[in-house]
């Protein structure tokens, strides 16, 4: 299990050998710092723009990697706060759930890969306690927004 909210060796294998051309969702679900965590290697850190709540941190990422998201033909489905864990263990205690789709596994991979959306990425590193990431299968899949 990953514990910097970043995916393990093993999930980038899996993600590698499923096919690039299948459209996928990712149903991400976040649970929040109280105060953002800025990194000593990023420009905010020892600034008075580190001195911000997980929440402001998020945002800076959510405007950032959504026009990266945006440009590679995917948008956020769905993005709301969790009201409760109706099922399963209470203890998943996360904030905010949201549903991005990706028209093609690629458009997922080169996200990950630019440079922009990597620089943006701290972020999301400074917003979060935990980010779980679950890849739901797009191969067939039906696109109900249109």
């Amino acid at each position: 299990m990953s514990t910097d909210n970043t995916p393990t060796q093993a999930q980038i294998a899996k993600l590698q050998s499923l096919p690039m051309a299948a459209p996928i969702a990712a149903l991400n679900l976040f649970k929040l710092n109280e105060r953002a965590k800025y990194r000593p290697e990023d420009p905010e850190f020892g600034t008075p723009d580190a001195d911000v709540s997980g929440q402001e941190a998020f945002e800076r990422y959510r405007t950032e990697a959504g026009a990266k998201l945006t440009s590679l033909g995917g948008r956020t489905v769905f993005a709301a706060s969790v009201d409760q864990i109706m099922i399963g263990p209470d203890a998943l205690d996360f904030d905010l759930a949201a549903v991005m789709y990706f028209p093609t596994r690629s458009a997922f991979v080169a996200m990950l890969s630019d440079p922009d959306f990597q620089s943006s990425s701290r972020h999301r590193y400074a917003a979060l306690a935990r980010h779980s990431m679950l890849h739901i299968a797009g191969d067939p899949f039906i696109d109900i927004a249109n």
